[in-house]
């Protein structure tokens, strides 16, 4: 695969993902330099989304003509849009997409690289890929969200307040399936792609990155149950593994998307979601969700070596599932296989 010409060298056949960022032009401040410059990025990229698609939805009628200056003069009204739970949701998940230009912009100017390596080794979306892994991931999390509520109906837990009304629900699917995949996507190439590669560049191996990107993907969050951390520190591991394992980002974003965009669907049936992550949960709202992971996780490792889905750059080499480098020194540059 090559790189954007203005921009590196091609990438040596048989470079797997965590090192594509290691290439010619690398230096030991180079990670540094795109760690900084992808955070001032992201900061700003996030700020101009949410002032965006807050001053989208603050429009005095609707989608009539958008006249400024009647914010001022109708405070009322910006309260009430403030409050309003959609409104939240929308810009919260929505804003978040603009992590996908901040990284890739990081990548370009700081790296000096193509920002297509951020998807995988082919440098391109394998579109039947992720389809095939989002109706896996969707079809587990449906088997994890069946048994969560059958579990929380035994116990007599109480779901929600209740079905919020169709009109308020097609909102909530118009969010699950028009905001959300676009939300998850972005947190990947964010912590999968460019923190996992960039650190990757430092530490040669990348087991010390899956660990400081699964952290920084909990902090990310504000949930305060434990059982909570110990789930979202499975799937961020998962992804990771995944991501290596297969060579691109394909299975940790269908992974997410199904998470997400269910969560969100069923969470809806009970009434309208909140952006709140903190309280208690009970084991049964966890393990679960921990199985499907892992049950997941499973299932697409052993379909990408029936698909032969490229794990390097040029083909396909075995990766040790424990260290995740190639199966023997030669693999890497003789042991391609296309």
């Amino acid at each position: 695969m090559s790189d954007f010409p203005a921009t590196a060298d091609p990438t040596p056949e048989g470079t797997p993902y965590h090192l594509l960022a290691r290439d010619s032009r690398h230096r030991w401040w180079t990670p540094l330099l795109a760690l900084l410059f992808g955070a001032v990025l992201a900061f700003v990229l996030l700020l101009v989304a949410m002032v965006l698609l807050g001053l989208f939805v603050l429009y005095p009628a609707g989608f009539g003509e958008f006249r400024l200056a009647s914010l001022w003069l109708n405070p009322d009204y910006v309260e009430a849009v403030v409050r309003d739970p959609f409104v939240l949701l929308y810009v919260s998940f929505g804003a978040l997409a603009a992590l996908i230009p901040a990284v890739m912009l990081a990548v370009l100017w700081a790296q000096r690289r193509s920002p297509r390596q951020l998807i995988g080794v082919t440098g391109r979306m394998r579109w039947r890929w992720l389809g095939e892994c989002l109706l896996a991931a969707v079809a587990v999390f449906a088997v994890a969200f069946a048994i969560s509520a059958v579990l929380t109906w035994a116990a007599g837990r109480s779901s929600g307040p209740g079905f919020p009304g169709w009109a308020d629900y097609a909102r909530i699917v118009a969010l699950a399936v028009l905001i959300v995949p676009f939300q998850s996507a972005a947190e990947e190439f964010a912590f999968r792609g460019f923190l996992l590669q960039t650190l990757t560049a430092w530490f040669r191996t990348p087991w010390p990155a899956i660990v400081i990107t699964s952290v920084l993907f909990l902090l990310g969050h504000g949930y305060t149950d434990p059982l909570v951390w110990c789930e979202l520190l499975v799937m961020a591991v998962a992804m990771c593994w995944l991501t290596l394992r297969t060579g691109g980002l394909e299975a940790a974003i269908a992974l997410h998307v199904a998470n997400n965009s269910l969560s969100v669907l069923v969470s809806g049936l009970s009434g309208v979601p909140g952006i709140e992550q903190a309280g208690d949960f009970a084991v049964g709202d966890v393990l679960p969700f921990i199985a499907a992971v892992l049950a997941y996780g499973w299932w697409v490792d052993r379909r990408a070596a029936q698909r032969g889905e490229w794990t390097v750059t040029g083909g396909r080499v075995p990766l040790n599932p424990w260290s995740l480098r190639a199966e023997t020194q030669d693999d890497l540059r003789a042991g391609v296989t296309r």
